[in-house]
């Protein structure tokens, strides 16, 4: 069977696929989207597939932690984002084992997978893009020197990792998954769209890793710990956000710490990132039709309508009345 997942206690079936890499290859857009039970708890799958290239979701809420028995045969191209909840994967090809907190990323490749995949929270995101080996390769012909190692060893046909440490996910790849998943188009336009979006995290997470310089700052999974709390506390208080000393306290951080840690982990400044992420915001909602521009100033904490105008035509080129039409 290409891939099956068991209960590593019982070896009870969770899921089961008979997908193999070729199936992907097909022209039309492809999607699915199904719900898991089992001993642990639940799950809902969907994925999307064209032209060699898969990209998927999955959402889990777990009553207890578990750990899940994996078996593939897909000679693919991974992409992982753990979006939420740490996750330890053991690939037995490798022989040890990949740490993934909340909010990191990293790319892997194997002609087929076994081991184990422990979740060790109760409440758990994935997002991730596949690509198949011939499709993968073709892409890496033009792209940056990461990339282009990556594919030299991938030659070798064995299992590799492109970073020894995962990273953190930085804002530009956080909205476009998250555009992927808030996609509402539908058919050929969809399958533009995603083709898109499926490049474009390829790019950001390829320039993530050639950007990546050894930290200095965060040093412990305590100080990352803090400052992902920090990043989610800011997002929860985009209206009115704390100052950097009362986010540096609520944290449980020092100031330094605070902000030359974020600016590691981010790549942008407290603020900066505050201002980049009200914006990303404003264009999403804005795209859906969810808000009119007066009500995004008011709840993303703008002091006036024309100040959220004037920094989201600086941003996009746009204002947000031309955006939403």
């Amino acid at each position: 069977m290409p891939f099956e997942v068991r209960d590593a206690r019982d070896k009870h079936l969770i899921h089961r696929n008979a997908h193999v890499a070729q199936d992907f290859d097909v022209p039309e857009l492809v999607e699915q989207t199904g719900e898991l039970e089992f001993a642990a708890g639940r799950g809902t799958l969907t994925h999307w597939y064209f032209d060699g290239i898969r990209l998927g979701h999955a959402r889990w809420h777990l009553r207890e932690c578990c750990t899940q028995e994996w078996y593939s045969q897909l000679d693919v191209v991974h992409l992982q984002f753990n979006l939420r909840g740490r996750l330890v994967l053991e690939h037995r090809q490798l022989g040890r084992p990949l740490v993934m907190g909340s909010y990191q990323h990293n790319l892997m490749y194997s002609p087929g997978f076994e081991g184990t995949q422990r979740h060790e929270e109760l409440e758990a995101e994935t997002f991730m893009v596949q690509f198949t080996r011939p499709v993968f390769l073709r892409l890496c012909e033009q792209a940056n020197d990461v990339l282009r190692r990556f594919a030299e060893r991938m030659l070798e046909g064995k299992p590799l990792v492109l970073g020894e440490q995962s990273l953190t996910l930085n804002l530009a790849l956080h909205h476009a998954i998250r555009e992927v998943l808030q996609c509402r188009l539908q058919g050929p336009l969809k399958k533009l769209f995603l083709h898109a979006k499926a490049l474009e995290i390829l790019a950001l997470q390829a320039d993530a890793f050639e950007r990546h310089q050894p930290r200095r700052f965060v040093r412990s999974e305590y100080d990352q710990e803090r400052l992902l709390f920090a990043r989610d506390y800011l997002i929860q208080h985009l209206h009115l956000p704390p100052t950097l000393p009362e986010l540096a306290r609520i944290a449980g951080l020092n100031e330094f710490k605070l902000k030359k840690g974020f600016k590691e982990l981010f790549g942008q400044t407290v603020f900066g990132y505050l201002a980049d992420y009200r914006l990303l915001e404003a264009q999403a909602q804005l795209i859906g039709g969810q808000k009119t521009a007066s009500e995004l100033a008011f709840e993303l904490g703008y002091s006036s309508l024309q100040h959220f105008s004037t920094a989201f035509k600086k941003k996009f080129g746009v204002s947000p009345r031309e955006l939403r039409g």
